[in-house]
């Protein structure tokens, strides 16, 4: 395949699979899921000598696993990304790019460079330069290309794990292809949300005195997470995330206005940095003061960061200055991506992607230029880590 059919191929397979609606249906009531989407990737893969697994124990939302051979002895690289789209405003779990920070990418790209609608930069367009990138690839590749498509990412991300789970070989990297305008991010903060629970005694509104307020208790709670706030805004900022967080994002309580609350909820929201390794236990520490409270995790994912000096690091470096003829710009993001599952699993991980703008809204954009790119540097790190038998030189 030259370079001219490679560059036609990805804005034509971008816009087929933005064309398939894969709306989460956990974030949106009657979503289309991602079934449709998983079927066409797995045919036009499968067509092109992949094999493929469908992968997930719930059937309308499954996540799509190929595997290219090597000749043998050769490293693995696993390619990464996520079929769902949502379907409005607001982000989820995985969560990269979020709406406001999209809002702040590249919008010069002229009109005629960008192929528009929902799931074009969030991350349609990040799988059609893998599914190119690898099909193009050497036929006499020593290594392996795994190619692991995830459903449910914009959510609760159960689509990496178990395509994590069904993996029959250990990668010796990852990239994850969330939309990055061609920067490289070599860290994101991790994520944690809690349930905190304040009991009462209901008393009427009239004589207080004869029960206990389960929201002024809650009250003493969120005095304290407020103190947690400015101490973890104190500690020492990470080079690439700043300073880990914590909000409360939900409260609710109490029955009526001439009742004493019997109980008040909170949702705690909390950013974790690499090396924050228990962070429920934190909370604890910081709530004991406020009196008993029922703490209950709702979900929680890991931080990512990767080694500088890590072979998967500096072939997509090196892949990306090579393309762009610029020096390659770093970054940590503040949102979570699967990629922290990736390097919880101990696979070494980085993230780069395509640029464009307006993710989880009407007008998303990707640039297809960006594209073209963006399939050249996967052509280049899957020669660079596959291209050899374990214990050779690469080639320069």
């Amino acid at each position: 395949m030259g370079a001219d059919a490679a560059t036609d191929d990805v804005a034509a397979l971008t816009r087929r699979l933005v064309a398939v609606d894969a709306t989460n249906p956990t974030l949106f009531d009657g979503g289309a899921g991602e079934r449709e989407l998983a079927e066409v990737v797995a045919a036009w893969l499968a067509d092109r000598g992949f094999e493929v697994r469908i992968v997930g124990a719930d059937p309308a939302r499954p996540s799509v696993l190929a595997r290219r051979r090597g000749t043998g002895g050769g490293r693995t690289l696993l390619l990464a990304g996520h079929l769902d789209t949502v379907g409005g405003a607001g982000t989820g779990a995985g969560e990269a790019p979020g709406a406001d920070a999209a809002a702040e990418a590249p919008a010069d790209a002229p009109r005629a460079d960008r192929i528009t609608g929902r799931g074009a930069y969030d991350m349609a367009g990040g799988l059609a330069a893998a599914m190119i990138a690898a099909a193009a690839a050497p036929a006499a590749l020593a290594g392996e290309v795994v190619l692991a498509f995830a459903a449910d990412e914009e959510f609760g991300s159960l689509g990496m794990e178990e395509l994590l789970a069904a993996l029959d070989v250990r990668p010796d990297g990852a990239v994850v292809l969330e939309p990055t305008d061609l920067e490289v991010t070599l860290a994101h903060r991790g994520f944690a949300w809690y349930r905190v629970e304040y009991e009462g005694v209901a008393a009427h509104g009239s004589q207080p005195e004869l029960g206990v307020d389960a929201i002024d208790r809650a009250l003493d709670g969120l005095i304290a997470l407020r103190a947690f706030a400015a101490e973890l805004d104190a500690r020492p900022r990470h080079p690439l995330l700043g300073s880990g967080s914590v909000r409360v994002s939900m409260i609710e309580g109490g029955a009526d206005a001439a009742t004493v609350a019997a109980r008040c909820g909170v949702v705690v929201e909390r950013r974790t940095l690499p090396g924050d390794d228990d962070p429920r236990a934190e909370l604890e520490r910081v709530l004991a003061p406020s009196g008993p409270a029922r703490i209950s995790t709702l979900a929680a994912r890991p931080a990512m960061e990767a080694e500088p000096g890590a072979p998967i690091v500096r072939a997509v470096i090196d892949a990306v200055e090579a393309v762009t003829g610029r020096p390659a710009v770093r970054r940590g993001d503040p949102w979570w991506t699967d990629a922290g599952l990736i390097a919880d699993a101990g696979i070494p991980v980085v993230l780069v992607g395509a640029s464009g703008g307006g993710a989880h809204a009407d007008d998303e954009w990707v640039s297809i230029a960006s594209l073209e790119a963006l399939t050249a540097i996967i052509g280049r790190v899957i020669r660079e880590v596959c291209g050899q038998a374990v214990g050779e030189a690469p080639e320069r």
